[in-house]
């Protein structure tokens, strides 16, 4: 997932790594940071593999800023993580606001796929609160104080991916009408 990141952001133009740690702070929010010590490695690795290129820029009284630059390997294989399918897991979210933040570099095909992978997600998880809302209204043992949370927590994730499923049927549909060139 960060991967997608660092490369989408490199394809734009070079940049050090703090700016990347910085791009991507002010991208995933203040609550969720991403550490020195995740992003070093992933630049690291993905030098090592060849997508992306480290270049020492001396500094006047300071040690050297490493400048990192997207090499053709980087460019494919960031086209290869944006038209990947969504994986369903925990970090779906994050992933797609990655994908849905490099929309500008890729096809509206892919653009496409994305949402319409991602309002498939969407779909299943109000599909799962609905059928296990009445599980929860109807099981008996359950404390009422304990019930009427567990409800409440449904009621507020079922605003949220209603509102969410509403968002990207709209992308969806602006897509669709869109002239093609």
């Amino acid at each position: 997932m960060y991967e997608l990141f660092v490369l989408g952001e490199l394809s734009i133009g070079p940049k050090h790594g703090y700016e990347l740690q910085y791009i991507l702070k002010s991208t995933i929010g203040p609550f969720r940071q991403i550490s020195s010590g995740t992003l070093y490695p992933l630049m690291s690795r993905l030098v090592g593999s060849g997508f992306i290129t480290q270049r020492d820029e001396p500094q006047e009284g300071g040690r050297p800023r490493k400048r990192y630059e997207l090499t053709e390997a980087g460019r494919l294989r960031f086209h290869e993580l944006m038209t990947a399918p969504l994986e369903h897991g925990t970090d779906i979210g994050l992933t797609f606001q990655f994908k849905l933040n490099f929309f500008g570099y890729v096809d509206p095909r892919v653009q496409l796929d994305t949402l319409e992978q991602y309002l498939g997600y969407l779909q299943v998880d109000r599909k799962y609160i609905a059928e296990l809302e009445p599980q929860v209204r109807a099981k008996p043992g359950i404390p009422e104080p304990k019930r009427t949370q567990v409800l409440r927590m449904f009621s507020h994730r079922r605003c949220v991916t209603e509102a969410e499923i509403g968002w990207v049927t709209e992308e969806i549909d602006r897509l669709k009408r869109k002239p093609v060139i």
